[in-house]
């Protein structure tokens, strides 16, 4: 098979660019939405269609926990200079602050004059 061919080349760049974890990623959000905004328009959903909801919601994390840690093939090293860092930045000059003091709230006195309170016993 002849390797500068678009059938030997297509599945690198399909694992490159992600195209089914994407595509199927798209196809979930979608289902959410339609499935939520069919729930939120229910009058008085039952046990069941809130199962429903709870495990398409559930799913969405498994989905998304793969679609995360999935990875294309063959990934190229790319190196990049980095420039060394040479002196510092300077601070400049500092300003010694004072604390604020802030007045402290009067608490009115509290009356201990009240009755004890009533219990009603029956």
């Amino acid at each position: 098979m002849n390797r500068n061919s678009v059938w030997w080349i297509a599945p690198e760049y399909f694992s490159r660019w992600r195209l089914f974890p994407r595509a199927f990623i798209s196809m979930y959000i979608y289902l959410l939405f339609e499935t939520t905004t069919w729930f939120m328009a229910l009058e008085d959903p039952n046990n069941a269609q809130a199962g429903l909801i709870s495990v398409i919601v559930g799913a969405g994390a498994a989905w998304f926990g793969l679609y995360v840690n999935s990875t294309s093939t063959k990934h190229d090293a790319i190196n990049v200079a980095v420039p060394k860092q040479t002196g510092a930045i300077s601070t400049g000059s500092t300003i010694d602050s004072q604390p604020m003091i802030e007045p402290q709230p009067v608490i009115p006195a509290v009356d201990n004059e009240l009755p004890p309170p009533k219990r009603n016993l029956g």
